[in-house]
């Protein structure tokens, strides 16, 4: 079988799962949710806490809207790609369930072709939305080609996100402990905003901060953010390398 006719068999499938699971629909809710509430209500808000003295005022001297590529970084850079990574981290956990992954060691489908499919998916799921997002909530856009070249850089998260429901959960409800723990690891791209430079750098040991943090330097005009993004986008190949060969034994056992 070769690998185009195996991507759109295996698409298929998975929009028959999709199509029947409500909380793999929500997930994709969510996408919509989060570009609603930047685009409407981050900006009322803003409004909102500055007319009362609050940002700028009595709880902060700067306005909320200081925050906004913090906020779009991780709410958009990484979370839009975290979350394409977990819909299909937990499909690939249903094929679990279903034995679909024992039953394949006999078929004559190369397990490489296989786990080319499911990383190429969720990385080209998460690229269209981190870049339709980053266009639709309209704020701290970079410009096209950059925000094109930080959606690619982003989209990575996905497979990564996948990888690791794959690796360390049997079932979906092993999976979503998983995904309290993905959704904590999060938490230190919000962290390492507020750390000072060169300390900041120390965040990159998780590779997706590297590049909200690209993403950061590009809406700054900061022209080595270029740099930032290529060593974000090798150190999460690196990651994804180590964990397809862990899944890889995984499935050879």
């Amino acid at each position: 079988m070769t690998p185009l006719l195996l991507a759109k068999k295996i698409t298929t499938n998975d929009f028959r799962i999709i199509g029947r699971d409500h909380f793999l629909q929500l997930m994709f809710g969510f996408v919509v949710i989060i570009a609603l509430f930047l685009r409407f209500a981050l900006p009322a808000l803003n409004d909102n806490l500055a007319a009362n003295g609050l940002m700028p005022g009595s709880f902060h001297a700067e306005p909320l809207s200081s925050f906004y590529p913090l906020l779009v970084g991780f709410m958009v850079v990484f979370q839009g790609a975290l979350l394409s990574g977990a819909i299909y981290g937990f499909l690939i956990l249903d094929e679990k369930e279903d034995g679909t992954l024992v039953a394949m060691q006999v078929t004559p489908v190369p397990t490489a072709n296989y786990l080319g499919v499911r990383m190429y998916i969720p990385a080209l799921v998460a690229a269209v939305i981190v870049f339709a997002q980053l266009h639709f909530v309209g704020i701290a856009v970079p410009q096209l080609a950059d925000s094109i070249a930080i959606s690619l850089g982003a989209s990575l998260a996905g497979p990564i996100a996948t990888l690791v429901y794959a690796n360390f959960a049997q079932n979906k409800l092993q999976g979503f402990a998983i995904a309290k723990f993905v959704g904590v690891a999060g938490w230190i791209i919000l962290i390492g905003w507020f750390v000072p430079e060169p300390a900041q750098w120390l965040f990159g040991l998780f590779p997706p901060f590297l590049v909200s943090k690209a993403y950061w330097m590009a809406i700054s005009g900061n022209s080595a953010w270029v740099w930032t993004l290529m060593l974000g986008v090798a150190a999460q190949l690196a990651l994804i390398a180590l964990l397809v060969h862990r899944f890889r034994s995984t499935l050879q056992q």
